[in-house]
């Protein structure tokens, strides 16, 4: 802990030395279309019965395409950014065995309906420790500091019986952004990392994109997203992994 103290202040200073004023400001808003592929396991034990079942294996859960986006502010060196994305996926399925969930035990041969979903929101920082401004290009390399609040909900129902379980954890991370613009920030690629391992609950997540500015103050996004998760909380154990392209624009001032 001492270490992480000792690193935020450096850091602190760093982000403290005076940038360009001309680029100092920007603030605006970012949403975009995201096509992941779905992994997903979940375990359960209620009353001394564990089951657990693959969401698509056992239940035929398919992928599914999803909304998300991000309001941010820059003031010099430091990125503020709020993101949500609701994140839901069904299945139905005549299921060929046996399916324990919360305590209660599907049969084989019965139709299962699953729902799987994740309410993920965001609030991050980002220090930019290098930004010099070039006259045709720039770079920009700094830590992020992010908590992620994940709200998930599986729900399994049958000919007979319903089951539901549901957990809500926040997730505190870090991270490192990247990211170099050229003809004057016109054409940008970005990437961000960000995890934390703890216990035996996990968090990684990982975007990278490319954008392009067709008219000013618009600017038009393609990438790919990576986010695996672990959570073990509450006699459950969620494991997610999506991970995916997408497509968006965003809107600045």
């Amino acid at each position: 802990m001492r270490r992480i103290l000792v690193v935020l202040a450096v850091l602190s200073l760093l982000a403290a030395v005076p940038v360009n004023a001309a680029s100092t400001f920007e603030g605006g808003v970012r949403g975009y279309y995201w096509f992941p592929n779905l992994a997903a396991n979940i375990k359960t034990t209620n009353g001394g019965v564990t089951g657990q079942f693959d969401a698509k294996k056992d239940l035929g859960v398919g992928d599914e395409n999803f909304p998300s986006g991000e309001a941010f502010l820059r003031a010099g060196r430091f990125h503020f950014r709020v993101g949500y994305t609701p994140v839901s996926f069904d299945g139905s399925k005549e299921i060929a065995q046996n399916v324990t969930f919360n305590g209660q035990t599907f049969t084989a041969n019965d139709n299962v309906i699953t729902s799987l979903d994740l309410n993920m929101l965001d609030g991050e920082i980002q220090i930019d420790i290098l930004r010099p401004d070039l006259e045709v290009a720039s770079f920009n390399l700094g830590v992020i500091l992010k908590v992620k609040y994940v709200d998930g909900k599986a729900e399994l129902r049958g000919t007979t019986q319903a089951e539901t379980k549901k957990f809500q954890i926040p997730v505190p991370m870090v991270g490192v952004a990247a990211g170099a613009g050229f003809l004057k920030n016109m054409v940008r690629v970005d990437a961000r990392a960000t995890g934390i391992t703890y216990s035996s609950n996990h968090l990684y997540e990982g975007d990278i994109f490319l954008s392009f500015v067709p008219v000013p103050f618009f600017r038009v996004q393609g990438g790919y997203r990576l986010l695996d998760l672990s959570v073990d909380t509450d006699d459950v154990v969620a494991k997610f992994k999506l991970n995916g392209p997408y497509v968006g624009a965003q809107l600045s001032f």
